[in-house]
């Protein structure tokens, strides 16, 4: 199983490569805020942005971009009429960490974004590694740093932090174009969710791939599901078979900690994939959908979905070769 691998390279891979990391937060206790109006689940072409409530005011975040997902922890800071985002990575679950001596070696680091708006639109705007460094060479002495690498490292304390964003970030280059998020809204209730036990089961596709369907004891109406390439390497979701008017998707989460509780946020109702179950037996079939294409169905109150417009290629289509 391979994972782990997936896991930690996920933290490069998100944010697109080289990012400003910064050894201390921007924030100190007094410029931390908490708005409700962040939690949710945020997509762009690419991307989606979750942010759930955690302990205090903080916030957890996931990015997942295609099949690659990283956890952090966020914080959002004010600073007079201007509004950021601190991000650092969270801490690994236990049974993707290596062993102590290597984990030892880790130091997290922080980096920041500008939250432009969260409403209509997230708006986030990355720091520009070209334009730092260019400010930095010009004046290495502007804000403390280490170039490790040719990689940035901010080493300046919070309140550095903070004088250095109020006079630089309204200036035009700091930051790169602002990445526009919208919010995904659910496209069903609890109530349209069904459990068929004919998916349970393992099944073998055309090409060679495993799909292991097993029901989740402890959460209702949940399956876990395990996808197996024939090279071997395992991928899991988690799903919810959904029907909505006659036709039947799977709700697919990467992320297992989706339905720990029915939140009043309705996160648990947000997929981070479709998938339209075209058969189950004896053919398993399931063909991913857009969720911009189910949206629009919604919208025009369940008119007509062409099973057509799907994405061409399917998720898997295998025959049943274990109950």
């Amino acid at each position: 199983m391979e994972t782990k691998d997936i896991l930690i390279s996920s933290l490069v891979l998100l944010l697109g490569g080289c990012i400003i990391t910064s050894l201390h937060p921007l924030y100190t206790d007094g410029e931390v805020v908490f708005d409700e109006k962040l939690i949710g689940k945020w997509s762009s072409e690419n991307d989606i942005w979750e942010f759930r409530p955690d302990e205090g005011q903080r916030y957890k975040m996931r990015v997942l971009s295609g099949d690659k997902q990283g956890h952090f922890v966020a914080h959002l800071v004010r600073l007079k009429d201007m509004m950021f985002l601190d991000v650092l990575p969270a801490e690994l679950p236990e049974e993707f960490k290596y062993n102590e001596y290597y984990m030892l070696h880790l130091i997290p680091t922080h980096s920041f974004m500008k939250v432009n708006q969260i409403e209509p639109k997230l708006q986030l705007l990355q720091m520009d590694v070209d334009e730092v460094s260019n400010m930095l060479k010009a004046d290495p002495n502007i804000l403390k740093h280490e170039v490790i690498e040719d990689r940035i490292v901010l080493t300046a304390q919070p309140k550095e932090l903070q004088d250095f964003m109020l006079k630089y970030a309204d200036t035009e280059d700091l930051f790169s174009d602002p990445l526009e998020l919208t919010r995904r809204e659910p496209l069903y209730t609890d109530e349209d969710l069904i459990f068929d036990e004919n998916l349970i089961g393992v099944w073998e596709g055309k090409d060679g791939q495993l799909l292991d369907s097993i029901a989740v004891a402890e959460r209702e109406k949940t399956y876990s599901i395990i996808l197996a390439d024939k090279e071997g390497v395992e991928f899991e979701v988690f799903a919810n078979l959904v029907k909505l008017k006659d036709m039947t998707f799977l709700a697919l989460f990467l992320d297992e900690s989706f339905s720990d509780e029915k939140d009043s946020y309705r996160l648990h109702l947000i997929p981070d994939f479709f998938a339209l179950v075209e058969q189950i037996g004896p053919i398993l079939r399931l063909r991913h959908i857009p969720y911009d294409e189910i949206a629009e169905w919604h919208k025009a109150d369940f008119g007509s979905l062409k099973k057509d417009t799907a994405d061409s290629s399917s998720i898997f289509e295998g025959t049943r070769i274990q109950q």
